[in-house]
């Protein structure tokens, strides 16, 4: 059985015992940081004196109509609340000061502050002129691997832990925030204090260190968004309470037509093969059994979850033709017309999902099935979307560039939110029967288009605007989820040495998985595929992130 982290598991000292020896001839010098520095160090946070997380202290605003739960529940707001509070007393900046900012964005290059009235509305607020260098989505990383070697940083950057080598760059070359924000330190800036610990976690300590400040975003990892009045009926009533095979029957039946019962792109998804694995009990990426960190793939279980994928692909033939290898925005299409009947998308797809669709079909999520493997998990996701750098400097410029990231993770209920993520009123939006109605103009000028959500945000909420109802759906899928739920245990975790094999045989399980679900290799493929990670380096990676886990994590 997989420890579930929340639960406790073996101590540091036996996962020192156990992964040193392993670990020790990966212990050599650093990775190299295309940067201009003289003394490198590493991220990693084995040997090293770990400073405390961040306290957490809840910032004390309206209440919401649905709860939260700090293991991984978002609150839910049925209406806008009537009363919002200030949690900023004053702007960070004096007006006078000029800030930079490197953030990623899926949006067109937006006018500018002096055309964009949120964006100037924003400026105005914080009391900065804040310049944002917008990086397309598909070009971060080469864009953040010639900003390294160029050794140019600019106040804010925003990273993904994916990004190779970012954490040793942000080790030796970022603000070293400690002092400001480690233990009670961060209740200096309330709302940094107000981020959930696992959204600290996830980010990482880098060298025993806090080096920046997290995205926060949902810990619900995937789900599978569906029509909800076509599938009740196509259920005969067993809907979201079903077994396993009560799903593939209801799959089936939605299948026909020229419609079918599921659709999954292309982006990494793998036909769901890793949500079914938490449907069979495999490990969230990595489990702890018998003391020893094990990766997913290499599970009986998860072994399961490829068969079984295998089955509704070939025998079954519920997945839309082209699954797996789809643009996402085509597969949202498909969803949106009917043509595709359940979807797997991640929890903000369903918000997005509810506005496309409007009164066209009620969009739900649906649950796991029952009596597969060793019983249900939920995969939660590590919380965050990634994390922000602040360029040194002398400690006021930090406190400023902290208290701009403070004003920005202003919580839901706060006069600092609804400017940050609606804009201003009269003309972004206006507020009817109680509620919020956004206007034209705020589908150009947004926090989305001038991507301040990138930099940080807040713990996120459910509130859809005149759909009271799907943040009931939301937050009930949410309620049941957290009950089985399983973190990453690898959230936060720093590899050095082992990323080179890491990074050359992660394809070596995707391009397994799409070959023998689509009936192209038999599971010996499989088979074959996790007897090359035993042997040829993943054995390292295991190694290396028990040691890591071992020394970021309690005894």
């Amino acid at each position: 059985m997989t420890v579930n982290p929340r639960a406790g598991g073996p101590s540091r000292r036996r996962f020192l015992r156990t992964s040193l020896g392993a670990g020790a001839a990966l212990a050599a010098a650093p990775a190299l940081v295309g940067c201009a520095t003289s003394q490198v160090r590493s991220a990693r946070n084995a040997g090293t004196d770990p400073v405390p997380w961040p306290e957490y202290v809840p910032v004390e605003g309206p209440r919401p109509d649905l709860p939260p739960d700090p293991r991984g529940v978002d609150a839910g707001f049925l209406r806008y609340p009537d009363h919002l509070v200030s949690s900023v007393p004053e702007r960070p900046g004096s007006g006078r000061e000029t800030l930079t900012a490197m953030v990623e964005t899926y949006e067109a290059p937006p006018r500018g502050p002096g055309a964009n009235r949120y964006w100037a509305a924003l400026n105005e607020a914080l009391g900065v002129d804040l310049k944002l260098q917008l990086v397309p989505s598909g070009n971060l990383q080469a864009k953040i691997a010639t900003m390294m070697a160029s050794g140019d940083m600019p106040d804010l950057l925003m990273v993904r832990n994916w990004i190779p080598r970012v954490a040793d760059y942000a080790a030796n070359v970022a603000a070293d925030l400690s002092e400001h924000l480690a233990g009670p330190a961060v209740r200096a800036y309330p709302n940094l204090a107000n981020l959930p610990t696992y959204a600290w976690r996830d980010m990482g300590l880098m060298g025993g260190r806090i080096m920046g400040v997290p995205i926060t975003r949902p810990r619900t990892g995937s789900a599978i968004l569906s029509h909800r009045e076509e599938l009740v009926e196509l259920a005969g009533g067993t809907y979201n309470d079903w077994t396993a095979e009560e799903f593939v029957d209801t799959l089936k039946r939605a299948t026909g037509g020229k419609k079918y019962g599921f659709g999954v792109a292309s982006g990494g998804w793998l036909f769901g093969v890793p949500l079914l694995a938490s449907w069979h009990g495999a490990p969230n990426l990595y489990g702890l059994r018998d003391g020893e960190f094990v990766k997913a793939e290499l599970t009986e279980e998860y072994r399961a979850a490829v068969e079984f994928a295998r089955r509704l692909h070939q025998t079954e033939k519920v997945y839309y033709p082209g699954t797996a290898t789809m643009p996402t925005e085509t597969m949202k299409s498909l969803f949106f017309n009917g043509t595709v009947r359940a979807q797997l998308d991640n929890l903000p797809g369903y918000q997005a999902a509810n506005i496309a669709v409007g009164d066209a079909f009620t969009v739900d999520l649906l649950r796991p099935p029952t009596g597969l493997g060793a019983g249900l998990t939920s995969h939660f996701s590590g919380g965050t979307y990634g994390y922000t750098l602040l360029k040194p400097g002398p400690p006021e410029r930090i406190r400023l560039l902290l208290r701009v990231l403070n004003h920005l993770a202003a919580p839901f209920g706060t006069t600092e939110y609804e400017r940050t993520y609606y804009g201003v009123e009269g003309e972004h939006f206006e507020r009817v029967d109680g509620d919020l109605e956004l206007t034209e103009l705020a589908k150009t000028e947004n926090p989305s288009t001038v991507p301040v959500k990138y930099i940080t945000a807040p713990p996120p909420v459910h509130f859809y605007p005149g759909n009271p109802d799907a943040v009931r759906r939301v937050h009930a899928f949410q309620t049941a989820d957290v009950e089985t739920g399983i973190p990453p245990l690898t959230s936060g975790l720093v590899v050095r040495d082992a990323l080179r094999p890491y990074t050359r045989m992660r394809k070596l399980f995707e391009d397994a998985v799409i070959s023998v679900v689509q009936g192209h290799s038999s599971m010996k493929h499989w088979d074959d595929a996790v007897r090359t990670w035993r042997t040829q380096g993943g054995d390292r990676v295991d190694a290396e992130l028990a040691e890591e886990y071992a020394a970021v994590n309690e005894v």
